[in-house]
């Protein structure tokens, strides 16, 4: 879809770069290196839902089944060869990755509702547990071939270790005799070659019966293999060669007994590679808060809130913002011509748009706001950068133009179109009659493009040609500083005499300057300047007053908050201040009887006075509780009554029976007619007539 020159330009190698760093497989690591773009929806489709499903696990902090094993692809391939034997080591290694493998298809197979697209991948493959089975059954995790795997290797090994044990018999006696005589080295015993040796003092050799293995490099050790456990130890090593004998008959068996899944485990193993590839994916999207964007069939794209990937990244890292990108490409608004000034972000937004949509297209999620919407263009025709061939002796103007040329012959309705500086690279007059010629063919063209340029005519022609749109990138004169936002709907000044002014270009030579352009489109610069300006100073306000609003509310809420919490802490002072006062009656009551007792007063009559006290006290408590009901009925009579009460309603007063008339109602009281008198009764005595 496009050329290797394009992907570099685009930057897409160093997206493929990030994406290597998160495989673990080598497998994997090829599968990036083969990524490419597609035009067509069916096979992009199931890739970018492959890595949401994942994606959402990740971001879900859920568990996904790990893909770091290593490869087996060598050893099924050897094992698919008649009569060949794989050493335990591998065949141990081979357990663990075909584990992996049955763990993830497990997973996949039974979460088929939250991940149907890997699903469908997985359908046919089948969990292998026979292989592991097998393979564990003869060897162990030291990877040594068990005793039990046949009966003549178990017995095998029980005659060496009889041997072994009669061999150190015999060599520790001699040892110890030795040892008496003073004969032997510190490090009285050594191996060579697997046999065990004596460590005699040269003088002595002639004392020890055996055979001679070596000596030291100073020659004053000479190492012996005694003849008393020389027999025996020859019986050793003939049992080991039957030892390893049967091993490899042993594991000849195995690998004939599981060849027959070879072929089924390749595919496993391949599924697990991809599933690799698809989380480096998914893993490089959770990096950059990708997600999946709505897919359109129109060849239109809705850019809402896109960044720079890298770019992203990098400031992610440093802390610092990235200004996000939105723009529109559809059938009413076919071409977006963006103007601003050097280095103010025009070529920035060219790529991010490119490096987007061809991200998108190799299946991968792209940082975008989840309501944009893009679709999947045929072609990709791209014309960014200094495109001067020394090989083919181009200028950089013969080159644009060839460039230009290619891409006017294959725009169609079909294709996004990305040129920078367009017409630029040789007299701007003839520069920008070129670059007019070129727009109006790309918008009859019906293709989809993004343009920038400094021309003046061309943002003219922009505004007058249908599907054709003026934007421009924001820039700060006063500090000189682009802000990188796109403006859609008008024109960017190139800032040319502001720049130089600022930066302490001579006055004179720019008050020349303007004399020697046309009057139009100095006025025109200027109008653009002023009008970016306004428009920026108008953001800011709206800025300043979105926040003075929120500012408000926040201190209305604190406010009502506050207020709250103060009235509820009044109510229970005053409820605690009743208690006290209730408490502090009590008491002096209860002072002035134990006064009356201490006396020695008419104790009766002090009894007496206690339990009339603590009566009065009683029918008190009761009548209040009495009122609260009768007030909460009242109140409840009022909430209910209250609604449907207005002027003119017919009414009764409860426990009569004349009706009369509401005439007015006043807060909680109703003023009422009945026949000659009029009364004022409260609702809660009130009863509607009809």
């Amino acid at each position: 879809m496009l050329e290797e020159k394009y992907l570099e330009l685009l930057q897409f190698n160093k997206i493929r770069d990030l994406l290597k760093k998160n495989c673990f497989s080598n497998e994997a690591k090829a599968m990036v290196d083969e990524m490419r773009a597609s035009s067509e929806p069916e096979d992009i489709w199931p890739l970018l839902n492959q890595c949401r499903e994942i994606l959402d696990v990740l971001n879900g902090q859920g568990f996904f089944p790990s893909v770091e094993y290593n490869s087996v692809y060598d050893s099924l391939n050897y094992l698919l060869i008649d009569g060949n034997a794989l050493p335990a080591a591998q065949l141990l290694g081979l357990t663990k990755t075909v584990e992996g493998c049955n763990t993830l298809i497990r997973y996949i197979k039974n979460n088929k509702a939250g991940l149907p697209f890997l699903h469908d991948m997985a359908k046919e493959l089948e969990l292998n547990t026979f292989v592991n089975e097998a393979i564990t059954k003869v060897i162990n995790e030291e990877t040594e071939v068990k005793s039990n795997a046949s009966a003549e290797l178990n017995q095998i090994r029980k005659k060496i270790i009889e041997k072994r044990r009669e061999s150190d018999k015999r060599f520790y006696s001699l040892v110890s005799e030795l040892k008496k005589l003073d004969i032997l080295r510190e490090n009285e015993e050594s191996f060579f070659n697997g046999r065990r040796t004596l460590a005699v003092m040269a003088e002595f050799k002639s004392q020890v019966n055996g055979l001679v293995h070596g000596k030291s490099e100073s020659g004053r050790t000479i190492f012996i293999e005694p003849f008393v456990s020389l027999g025996i130890n020859n019986e050793v090593a003939e049992l080991e060669i039957d030892e390893n004998r049967e091993v490899n008959r042993i594991l000849r068996a195995l690998c004939a007994e599981i060849k027959p899944y070879a072929q089924a485990l390749k595919k496993s193993h391949q599924f697990l590679n991809l599933v690799d590839f698809i989380k480096a994916k998914a893993q490089l999207a959770k990096e950059m808060d990708a997600c999946l964007p709505s897919l359109t069939n129109d060849y239109a794209l809705h850019v809402i809130d896109g960044y720079h990937p890298l770019l992203f990244l990098q400031n992610k890292k440093t802390g610092k913002k990235t200004i996000p990108l939105n723009a529109k490409l559809n059938d009413d608004q076919r071409v977006i011509v963006i103007s601003g000034p050097n280095a103010g972000g025009k070529t920035v937004a060219l790529k991010t748009i490119g490096l987007l949509q061809l991200m998108l297209q190799s299946g991968l999620l792209i940082p975008v706001n989840a309501n944009s919407s893009f679709s999947f263009f045929e072609q990709i025709l791209i014309d960014i950068g200094d495109t001067q061939s020394i090989e083919n002796e181009l200028s950089t103007y013969s080159a644009k133009l060839k460039s230009m040329t290619q891409i006017l012959n294959e725009a169609n309705a079909a294709c996004l179109i990305l040129m920078d500086e367009f017409g630029s690279g040789t007299d701007p007059d003839l520069g920008s009659a070129i670059a007019e010629a070129v727009l109006e063919s790309i918008v009859n063209s019906k293709a989809k493009a993004i343009i920038t340029t400094h021309f003046g005519k061309v943002k003219l022609l922009a505004d007058k040609l249908k599907g054709c749109v003026n934007a421009s990138m924001l820039f700060d004169v006063e500090k000189l500083e682009p802000y990188y936002k796109l403006i859609i709907g008008e024109p960017g000044s190139s800032f040319t005499f502001e720049v130089a002014e600022r930066i302490g270009f001579p006055l004179h030579l720019i008050k020349q300057a303007k004399e020697k352009i046309n009057k139009d489109e100095l006025r025109l610069s200027k109008l653009l300047s002023e009008l970016q300006e306004q428009k920026l100073k108008l953001e800011w306000q709206e800025q300043k007053m979105e926040h003075e609003s929120f500012v408000m509310k926040m201190a209305k809420e604190k406010y009502h908050t506050l207020f709250n919490t103060w009235e509820e802490k009044m109510q229970k002072e005053r409820e605690k201040k009743i208690e006290l006062s209730h408490l502090a009656e009590y008491g002096q009551k209860y002072l002035r009887l134990m006064e009356d007792w201490n006396a020695k007063k008419d104790r009766k009559l002090v009894i007496q006075r206690f339990i009339d006290g603590v009566t009065a006290e009683t029918k008190k408590q009761e009548q209040l509780k009495k009122q609260n009901l009768k007030n909460n009925f009242a109140a409840k009579k009022i909430e209910r009554i209250k609604p449907q009460l207005k002027v003119g309603s017919k009414v009764r007063v409860l426990n009569g029976q004349e009706i009369g008339i509401v005439e007015s109602i006043k807060d909680e009281k109703v003023q009422i007619q009945m026949g000659l008198m009029k009364l004022t009764v409260g609702m809660e005595n009130l009863v509607l007539a009809d």
